[in-house]
């Protein structure tokens, strides 16, 4: 009998192990609240109300990439009335990819980043996000998702995710759960992340480090984008063009 135990434990033990590599795909969805003053009506529905992209997290038991599929391109949109008086372009996303990598053995994380076309390394320490969990399970790709909950002064982040898949991963930075974050919507689903295809096993594909950018921290990043703002704010008088990114 205990000859059997153990076998059975090293079966265990195996599926796990194999369990934590892996590329689990995701779309994302962000709504998108455009207010502008003295535009024809009959242009109102030329304004996209959200924008959807399509990424993927590569995973095992040390590393993650969250990136954009090859081929995803960021949307943009030019609209003017026929006289020329008014004019608006729409850029969701950047040139740059948007690409997170995370190494759990040393704790950081290396996100790629473009303002208006120019490109970041941001390197920083991961944050601990204090999630909370609720109880709550779902049923989701036929996998036995429990919700988590977490929050700031900025952001309310709801996050699905899955025991079975023993990784604590996620898209973006929404990860440091005991499971693959599968689902997570934020402020109400002002942004929503879903995973639609999840592929356990060996990667045929690298994970890699993001190199394009001048390096900066979290808080310089978010030094010059404030920055870049004000000055797209001065040039343009808060009117007549606006860029979104994400």
């Amino acid at each position: 009998m205990k000859y059997v135990l153990v076998i059975t434990g090293l079966l265990m033990s195996s599926l796990m192990f194999a369990q934590t590599e892996g590329k689990i795909s995701y779309t994302e969805i962000m709504q998108l609240d455009i207010q502008l003053d003295g535009i024809d009506e009959s242009m109102k529905d030329l304004i996209p109300t959200s924008q959807s992209t399509e990424k993927e997290l590569l995973f095992n038991s040390n590393e993650s990439v969250y990136r954009p599929l090859k081929g995803e391109a960021p949307e943009e949109m030019d609209i003017s009335s026929d006289d020329g008086s008014f004019q608006l372009k729409i850029v969701v996303g950047d040139d740059v990819e948007s690409i997170m990598y995370v190494n759990n053995e040393n704790g950081e994380y290396v996100h790629q980043q473009g303002i208006m076309g120019k490109p970041f390394r941001i390197v920083d320490k991961l944050e601990k996000k204090k999630w909370k969990l609720t109880g709550e399970k779902v049923k989701y790709l036929d996998y036995e998702c429990q919700k988590a909950v977490w929050e700031d002064e900025d952001n309310f982040v709801v996050a699905w995710f899955a025991p079975q898949i023993p990784a604590r991963i996620g898209p973006a930075s929404y990860r440091g759960l005991p499971g693959a974050v599968l689902m997570v919507s934020i402020d109400e689903g002002q942004v929503e992340i879903k995973a639609n295809k999840v592929e356990l096993g060996s990667l045929t594909e690298e994970i890699s480090i993001p190199k394009e950018g001048k390096k900066v921290s979290e808080e310089k990043f978010e030094e010059i984008r404030l920055e870049k703002e004000k000055e797209m704010e001065e040039m343009y008088g808060g009117r007549g063009r606006r860029i979104i990114e994400h």
